[in-house]
């Protein structure tokens, strides 16, 4: 569960740090766009936040499982978003992002059933 939630903070801190180079591979050239970029910072920062979240509980011995289930929510969000924009964003990059995300909220879930348990601090 450590990997997950570092490889979170991880792309968390890439998006608020470069928004529009990472949202270019992910949404194309609207990444550009200084609202849109405003945008792609709150995403980044909201999984930066959850993944600190999860990995802090972690540490102190504390129950992770709501930052992991609510994790798995914000991915699976973003799955549904990615379908509902389609239409603009084009089949790769939905397909790219409903697999992504959606691997990553169902890989979620599945932790968060077992994160908690022996959890101790290191």
């Amino acid at each position: 569960m450590r990997i997950l939630a570092t490889i979170r903070v991880g792309l968390g801190a890439v998006l608020v740090l470069l928004p529009g180079a990472a949202g270019r591979r992910w949404i194309g050239e609207p990444a550009g766009d200084a609202r849109v970029k405003a945008v792609i910072r709150g995403l980044g920062a909201r999984d930066v936040a959850l993944g600190l979240g999860a990995l802090r509980a972690l540490d102190r011995g504390e129950p992770a499982q709501a930052w992991v289930q609510l994790a798995a929510v914000g991915d699976a969000t973003d799955a549904v978003a990615a379908l509902a924009g389609a239409r603009r964003l084009g089949a790769l990059r939905t397909l790219g992002t409903v697999v992504s995300a959606g691997a990553a909220s169902a890989i979620g879930f599945v932790a968060a059933a077992e994160v908690d348990e022996g959890n101790r601090p290191v």
